[in-house]
Order: structure tokens, then sequence, then C-alpha cells
């Protein structure tokens, strides 16, 4: 379904369900540490230029949040608390730990509906120079729950908002997680694609026993972005806790001066793998024999890519397994996982099993090829992990592959 029919069929729902409005709930008041006092005290440095917040005020949040009777330390609310309230908390927590502290900053909500606008996503505080005064405006104002979970629309549009950002950037998502109108993965994907390692994204879920899978789902994309963390909200409650959450977020440890090192003796070089490279440069030490390694002493198999809906190995790609086969067998214990991808087109779940048959298909090759001695499993990844664009035919082509890890 495209995003119009989408849109289309959620904003239907949505009406149909209604707008709920959510006033502020009351937590018990902690005094969360300022930020700022670590730094002029010389012990941490602020590490985030731009703070970036996509909040969740779809129809899931106006339920209520349910505390973790088994733990005294989660926030406690009461019958009409909802996970809504809960997340507001959350950030009203980190605008009075960053109150102090220069950047920029902007909050993004998903869910639609008359009382909140016919978008898949809403921009509640324009990205720009970060005001406390402002940020508490912004919160205020969001009362409104309603519609389906449009998360991947609000990533979406996070590109164009962030196109501001100076440096580093803190993507802070806080949602229950729960059925999202279409995956935020591929959004995610590309968002990272866009900023890279500027990009950080954490989360917090704010979800009961039955929202599972959303906790995965955000853990899911703080992974995608390589740098971050999630937890959920039960974890950061206290006041240490959510101290030490938000200078995770912020702060890192002051670099101090290094002192002038003494000259170290000449070492002694030498090539313990025998790939070539010497182990001052060596990166992957114990290649196997045989392998061919790149610079860094890494080895470096080269690809094997399947036309469009395909799985089976074209003939061309013979001699290539056959080299790999070559090397395994130079190499008693060697064990190979393949692991089979896909281009994004077609639903998710069919692109599963179509890397899995392209896995399977690698690993039957090199299976027919090789004694007992060594182990092979095969491992589908879909199209969750595209190493080129899926905008044109030629990254397309790029990402519909199969990759070999050793594994000794």
């Amino acid at each position: 379904m495209n995003k119009t029919l989408t849109l289309t069929a959620s904003l239907t729902g949505a009406l149909l369900i209604g707008c709920t409005t959510q006033p502020i709930r009351t937590f018990h008041p902690i005094k969360t540490a300022n930020l700022n006092q670590f730094i002029q005290s010389g012990e941490y440095q602020q590490k985030v230029d731009d703070l970036y917040v996509v909040l969740d005020a779809s129809s899931s949040m106006k339920e209520a949040y349910r505390r973790d009777v088994q733990a005294n330390n989660d926030f406690p609310g009461d019958s009409a608390a909802t996970k809504f309230a809960v997340a507001k908390e959350v950030l009203h927590r980190v605008n009075n730990s960053i109150a102090e502290l220069s950047l920029n900053a902007g909050i993004r909500s998903f869910g639609f509906g008359p009382c909140i606008g016919l978008g898949l996503s809403t921009l509640n505080y324009e990205f720009g120079s970060y005001s406390a005064a402002q940020w508490t405006d912004s919160l205020g104002q969001q009362e409104c729950v309603s519609g389906g979970s449009a998360m991947s629309g609000a990533i979406e549009d996070a590109q164009a908002d962030l196109q501001k950002a100076t440096g580093k950037i803190a993507l802070l998502l806080v949602s229950d997680g729960r059925d999202p109108i279409t995956s935020p993965v591929p959004a995610m994907q590309a968002l990272k694609a866009q900023y890279g390692d500027r990009l950080c994204v954490y989360s917090v879920w704010v979800g009961n026993a039955e929202d599972q899978p959303g906790q995965a789902l955000l853990q899911q994309l703080s992974d995608i972005a390589g740098c971050g963390f999630a937890a959920p909200a039960k974890n950061i409650y206290s006041q240490n806790d959510f101290d030490g959450f938000a200078k995770n977020v912020f702060l890192a440890p002051a670099q101090s001066e290094p002192e002038e090192p003494e000259k170290p003796e000449e070492p002694v070089d030498g090539d313990d793998d025998q790939d070539g490279v010497l182990n001052s440069r060596d990166k992957c030490p114990g290649t196997p024999k045989g392998a061919t390694v790149n610079e860094f002493g890494c080895w470096v198999i080269k690809g094997v890519n399947f036309d469009f809906d395909k799985s089976d190995i074209k003939p061309e790609y013979y001699p290539i397994l056959d080299e790999v086969v070559t090397i395994i067998q130079r190499n008693p214990g060697l064990g190979i996982e393949v692991q089979g991808h896909t281009d994004n087109s077609g639903s998710e779940a069919y692109n599963q099993k179509l890397s899995e048959r392209r896995a399977n298909a690698i690993k039957d090759y090199l299976h027919n090829k090789l004694d007992s001695d060594h182990q092979l499993s095969a491992i589908g990844y879909g199209l969750t992990q595209p190493t080129d664009t899926n905008d044109t035919d030629e990254g397309r082509a790029n990402n519909r592959r199969v990759e070999l890890n050793p594994i000794k």
C-alpha cells in the first residue's frame, strides 16, 4: 500500500476513534541534575550539538501506563495516568537537565486526527536554537493523542528538519513502539545514511507488558544508528537513574591534555599470520591461509549478486565460489556463515524468505564441494541491511547479494 492510501485508510480509522485529550499528570517530583555543572567542573564535556525528539502521540498512548508492581522505582501515576503522560514527564525532565546547555533542538510528534491535524506528523517545536521556556510551552500545548502510529512518517520528515543541524545529533524517540502503520526501519536506515556518524539514536520505551514487540522495535532503531541505546521508562524513574541516562546522552568524560610520551623503542615488527601485512598495521590477525587481504590484513571476499526476484546462482560466479572452497579447504576447522540479502522491492516478509533462499543456494553449492570438517550455516537478512541505495537500478542490484563471514 502506498503512502497516500495508507494515510487515507488510517485517517478514516482515526476519525472513527476520535481524539483523546491528555491532561498533564503530576508525578512524584525529582530534582534532576543540571548537566552544565558537570561541564563547568571540568569532569565532562558536551557531546551533543543538536537534539531532535520524536514523540508518539498515536491513539495507543492514551492507554493507562501500568507501573511495575514488583518494583518501587517506576512512574507511579494513578488509574488515569497514561503512557502519553509518562512520555511528557520524561521530556520535562530532559528539559530541566539541559536547561543551561547551548544547543539546537526540535520536537516532532506522530499521530493524526481532528484535534492534532491530518498530516502523518506534526512539528511542535521548530528545529532551531534551544530555549527551555519554549520547550515547556511546546509540551504544554500537546494534549491530544489520536490515530495510527505513523512513526516512519515522522522519521522521514526528520531528514528535512535536521538540515539545519550543526554537528553531533541526538535523536530521542519516546514511544510504546506499538503497531506502526509501516515499518520505520527503512526510514531510519535512510536517516542514518544521510547523517552518518553525526547521528545517534536514543529511545525511551513507554509501554506495558503487551507492548513488548514495540520495545524490540525501538531497540532495533537504536541499533541501526550504531550509536545510542534504548531504555524502558521504568529504568529511568529514580533521580540517580535519570541523571545517569541524561549524562550518557548529552555528555562524555572530558579529555585531559595528554602528557608528552617518552619515545618508545623501535618495535620489532613481523607478520605472524603471513598474509603480507605487518603486525603493526594488521587489523585482522589470524587471517586464513591463502585468503586475499586488503591493506589492513582483512579477508576480502568478492560478492555474489542475484537477478531480480531470483535465488539461482549465475554460472559466472562459480569461479569465485570455487576460490572460496579452495581457501576453506586449506584451513581445517574454518566455518562459513552465508548471509543473504535483498533490495527493498516487495514486502518485508517476502524479501526475508527470498534472502534465505539465496543464502541456502550458496551454502548448498559450498557444501557439495567441501568435506564434513567444515561447518556451514545460512541466514537471511531480507531488506534490512542494504549496502547501497535502493533508489537506482544499480544500487538495488548491489543489494541483491550474498556475503560470506568466516567463523573459526
